[in-house]
């Protein structure tokens, strides 16, 4: 009985030292399994909507796309005791900071998707006669792609080689593109299962290109080159 009272001290020692270094090498990311990223999880892997009066207000409030995602990431906290888990849609609030002030941002977890509702930002001073009733897409920010893609190997695959060799183009300059592109929204698949795509646009050696990005389970593969020349690439 001594013996395992030992080596149950001795696993548990070994086990919290393992959680504080994945802790602290992965940060919030090796915790999925916490009540707060789990909440974080359902709510960003569903298409994100707003309806018209709640984005009116929100511009009128400058309160963006980025902050809709940037709360349901790392900087932002559930706010467990006012969320309301017991209706559906579930309704849960997100507390952060925005420009040193307090914001608050309301989502409603529905079956298939989920939808700013409301916020609290500076006063909330706007006021709108729209109905809500319309619904937008809240597109996903250029932060949130560019982790998207970097959070795998980044591999290219032969047809995009051969047209980057048609353009003249280096490994480095493909490879760097998306850090300062924008996201091709009418053209990008970001719920698309099981690999969903983005298109992104942007300027190598001033000139304009569009480059295609599949999200795979391990890699992350540029599958194709739009540029000023032709290609006949398969």
């Amino acid at each position: 009985m001594h013996k395992f009272k030992n080596r149950l001290k001795y696993y548990l020692i070994g086990f919290g030292l393992g959680l504080v270094f994945m802790f602290f090498i992965f940060g919030n990311r090796a915790c999925a399994w916490l009540p707060e990223n789990r909440v974080k999880n359902m709510l960003a892997e569903k298409e994100i909507f707003v309806g018209d009066s709640v984005q009116y207000l929100m511009q009128c409030q400058n309160v963006t796309n980025d902050d809709v995602y940037r709360l349901l990431n790392e900087e932002g906290d559930v706010d467990f005791e006012r969320s309301i888990t017991d209706v559906h849609p579930k309704i849960y609030l997100f507390q952060g900071y925005k420009d040193k002030k307090d914001i608050t941002i309301t989502y409603a977890l529905g079956d298939s998707t989920t939808e700013v509702i409301g916020f609290e930002f500076g006063g909330n001073t706007c006021t709108t006669v729209l109905s809500n009733e319309h619904k937008n897409v809240v597109s996903v920010p250029e932060f949130k792609i560019i982790s998207i893609i970097e959070e795998q190997k980044i591999r290219i695959l032969d047809r995009a080689q051969c047209q980057m060799d048609a353009h003249g183009l280096t490994n480095a300059e493909v490879l760097n593109f998306h850090l300062h592109a924008t996201n091709v929204v009418e053209m990008s698949e970001p719920r698309l299962e099981p690999n969903p795509f983005y298109w992104m646009h942007g300027m190598i050696q001033n000139v304009d290109f569009e480059i295609k990005y599949i999200i795979g389970d391990s890699r992350t593969r540029i599958a194709e080159i739009i540029g000023p020349v032709e290609t006949d690439c398969e």
